[in-house]
Formats: C-alpha cells, sequence, structure tokens
C-alpha cells in the first residue's frame, strides 16, 4: 500500500519472520495436533502441530530466480492460536490457514491473523485490482488496498483502500470520506469502539488527525503539521508533534476525550516519541537552538555528544530512560539518573528494554561481524546475529533469538549475559513469547514442512 513514511509505535502483534534460510533440523519429539481455544486469550501452553506445508506446494516466485530462493511466508497468530502461509501452484498464490487452502489469486498482498487465532485477512489481487479476502469472503475491488487491522476483540477489519487517485478507509464494508492518501495504518482503540486514522492532505506537511467511532458518524478532527503519531501499549491514549508559531510541541489526549488536550513544551524540532510503560509517560528528543535534549515528561537533560539513534525506552520505574546515541559509533545513554556503568561503543546497537524490575537493561550490539546480548554492560557470548532481547517476568532471566552458522534458534541468558540454555534449532524461529506462570516460552517454528508452536521450560 501507498502510505506515506510510517513513524506509528504500534503494540507488538502478529509475530515477525525472522532469518529464513535453508533446510532446518528433523526434531523427534511429537507435536500434538491442536485446535486453538477461542476462550481467553491466554498464549497456547502445549506444543502444537498447526499445519504441514504439503510437499506440492512452493512458495510464490519460486521459480522467478535461480540467485535468489525463495521462502514460505509464514505468520504466526502471537498466541499460538493460528498460522497462515502464501503457497503457489499453477503460477497462482493463495494463503493457507491453519491447514486450510484458500481460493488461488494472481498475488496476495499483506496478510493478518486477528488476536483471538480464528480469522484471517489478506489482499488478493485480480486482473490488476485489489480486493480484501476476509475469513475466505472477498470484498469490494478496489486499485489497491493496505494492510488490514484487526481489532483488539477481533470483531471489526479496518484498512484504506484506493480508487483512482482518492483514498478511503474501509471499516467493515463502511467507508470514510475520500482524501488523497493515509499516514500509515488506522489503529483501534483498546475497547474496539473507535478508530484512529490519519489523512494527508493536499498541502505538505499537514494532517488530519480524526477519531471516529465505526460508523463515522461521530469524529474528533485535529489538523496538524507534524510527522509524529503515537499510540500508547494499550491503546488508549495519543501523542503527536505540532506546529504553533514556527516551533514544534507535544499533544496528547485520549480515544475516550479526543477533544481534551494537553500541551508540551515548545522547542524548535521534536523526534523519536514514544509512550513509556505506564502508558501515560511521555519520551522524546527536543531540539532548542544548537542544544539536543532528551525529554521525559516535561524534565530536560541535555545530550552533549552525538544524535539519538532510536526512540528513548522509559524504565518501569519512570525514574529515567535510556537511549542508542550515535556518532561515528554507536552507545547506550542512560538520562536522568546514574548506575556507574560505562557502555561500550558498538558498530550497532538495537532492542533496547528494561526489566519488569528496572534493574537491568539488555540490547543487541555488533562489534564487527559479531553480535553480543548486551545487559548492564556485560556482554554474552558471540552469535552471528541477535534480534529481540525479552526480560521474564520476574527478571531473572532473558531470551532472545539467535542465528550461529546457519542455525537459529531461542538462547535463555541470566542477568549477566550468560547462557543458561540454548534451545534447539529450527529453519525458521518467531517471536517467544511467556506462557501465563512465566516459567515457558512459546513460539512458532518452521521445521522442514512442519509450521509448530514450540512450548519449551525455560
Amino acid at each position: 500500500m501507498k502510505y506515506l513514511s510510517k513513524v506509528f509505535y504500534l503494540q507488538l502483534c502478529v509475530c515477525i519472520l525472522f532469518f529464513l534460510s535453508g533446510a532446518g533440523c528433523s526434531k523427534k519429539e511429537k507435536a500434538h495436533e491442536m485446535k486453538p481455544s477461542s476462550s481467553g486469550n491466554e498464549v497456547v501452553a502445549e506444543t502444537t502441530l498447526l499445519a504441514t506445508i504439503a510437499n506440492d506446494e512452493n512458495p510464490p516466485g519460486a521459480n522467478a530466480s535461480r540467485n535468489q530462493p525463495a521462502y514460505f511466508q509464514v505468520l504466526f497468530n502471537e498466541r499460538g492460536r493460528g498460522v497462515a502461509y502464501i503457497a503457489e501452484k499453477s503460477g497462482k498464490s493463495y494463503v493457507v490457514y491453519n491447514g486450510k487452502a484458500g481460493r488461488p489469486y494472481q498475488s496476495i498482498g499483506s496478510m493478518v491473523i486477528s488476536p483471538d487465532g480464528l480469522r484471517i485477512a489478506y489482499g488478493a489481487q485480480v486482473n490488476d485490482k485489489w480486493r480484501m479476502v476476509a475469513d475466505g469472503k472477498e470484498e469490494v475491488v478496489f486499485d489497491e488496498v493496505g494492510e488490514p487491522v484487526f481489532s483488539a476483540d477481533s470483531r471489526h477489519i479496518a484498512y484504506g483502500a484506493r480508487s483512482g487517485d482518492k483514498w478511503q478507509i474501509v471499516l467493515d464494508n463502511k467507508m470514510s470520506a475520500a482524501c488523497p492518501s493515509y499516514y500509515d495504518k488506522p489503529v483501534f482503540n483498546n475497547d474496539s469502539t473507535k478508530i484512529l486514522y490519519i489523512e494527508n492532505t493536499e498541502e505538505s506537511g499537514k494532517v488530519r488527525l480524526i477519531v471516529s467511532d465505526l460508523l463515522f458518524q461521530k469524529q474528533s478532527v485535529k489538523t496538524l503539521r507534524g510527522g509524529l503519531i503515537v499510540t500508547n501499549g494499550d491503546n488508549r491514549r495519543i501523542a503527536a508533534n505540532d506546529e504553533k508559531n514556527g516551533k514544534q510541541r507535544v499533544i496528547e489526549f485520549s480515544f475516550a476525550e479526543p477533544d481534551a488536550v494537553k500541551e508540551g513544551l515548545l522547542y524548535d524540532t521534536i523526534s523519536n516519541l514514544t509512550f513509556g510503560p505506564d502508558n501515560v509517560s511521555i519520551a522524546y528528543a527536543a531540539v532548542k537552538g544548537e542544544d539536543l535534549f532528551v525529554i521525559l515528561n516535561g524534565r530536560e537533560e541535555l545530550l552533549t555528544d552525538g544524535g539519538m539513534a532510536a526512540q528513548p525506552v522509559v524504565r518501569q520505574d519512570l525514574k529515567g530512560v535510556a537511549t542508542v546515541m550515535i556518532k561515528s559509533r554507536v552507545w547506550v545513554h542512560k538520562a536522568f539518573y546514574s548506575d556507574g556503568i560505562k557502555e561500550k561503543e558498538y558498530d550497532e546497537a538495537e532492542f533496547l528494554s528494561y526489566s519488569g524490575d528496572s534493574r537491568l537493561y539488555a540490547y543487541a550490539a555488533r562489534s564487527g561481524e559479531n553480535w553480543f546480548l548486551v545487559v548492564n554492560g556485560k556482554e554474552g557470548p558471540a552469535f552471528d546475529r541477535v534480534v529481540t532481547p525479552l526480560f521474564s517476568p520476574d527478571s531473572k532471566y532473558i531470551i532472545y533469538r539467535a542465528r550461529k552458522d546457519g542455525k537459529r534458534f531461542v538462547v535463555v541468558a541470566d542477568a549477566n549475559g550468560k547462557v543458561v540454555s540454548q534451545h534447539p534449532a529450527y529453519e525458521q524461529v518467531f517471536q517467544p513469547v511467556f506462557t501465563s506462570d512465566g516459567k515457558s516460552i512459546a513460539y512458532g517454528v518452521k521445521d522442514g514442512q512442519k509450521l509448530i508452536w514450540k512450548v519449551e521450560k525455560l
């Protein structure tokens, strides 16, 4: 979909494809065939064989280039309640969802599984036109459709769609007024009763931020000139930057009361806007004259060296933030507090996060060709790649995905970054989560032709 630059900071949703590559290892343990339960939102806590790719199914474009290997695009529901993949036969592509193949199309666009794992939606191309396919049912034909978005209760689907040179939001087959284009995907609020979408206007840099009911009848509209719009982790609040008298400020408000706006201080420019873990605190970078500051809930700290490479991350106790700084290399800077730890410089650093008790922080870092998990300044062992470190609910462990010598696996580390356990390797490994008791991790894997939801003890 031809949206403009993407700046939404959305809560974690469907699991990310990770390091696709060659053949996987066969596992002896037996996966149980099980249809995910529709009750509750808990993570499926039993290893489950969700689907098996047929021997005569190929990834789309498998024969397009011998120099570029093709891979199945696989999508797991974040709680293990469904899996989908795109396959190809006889030049046509189709979606297989929980083992059931859909209708073949010329091409398949973005696909999304609902939060409860019971629904799927994706764009499908027929004769140079596009339509959304939701639960196997084809919707209205457009010139282009965007990525579908499910509401939190999985009942509603919204997406952007273009006819000619105009775009509309389609929500349960109802359409918003037309506009030139949209600024990223729509966002449902926490109780699935309202939707946020941002229209680009004919005037460069000016957008219309709209909080609407699901019938597009009752709307709160704000015309802003700014490039940052973020929602908090539970989709109750919205923050954005806006111009006033040639300066920029942060405004924030709630879905429930979109007309009750809180305004921040004025700066020359504002960037890297984000919410804290309490879903109310606000942090961002701000420039005043020649000085760069990091801001946390109105407090300022001057950053004297380098620029901010990513959004600041707020501690769980709200006493400070950490951010990746960049000059010739990168390093982690802690603001509004000091722990006495001197941070090393690296070639890259990303996926910064804090533990629930705020004692620990962790991130993935690269020096040369080696990647490490770094915990409170201490490096774990080197891998070819490290991504998405995640603290356990009790803050005792960190889990992350790693690649070494072509093998992909989940690693469990302690508070010093030392490896506690390395889980089995698979062809593909998807984002892990913790089970409700915090004692096991669960994640999707591609093991040969099998798509399995794995549950393993820490």
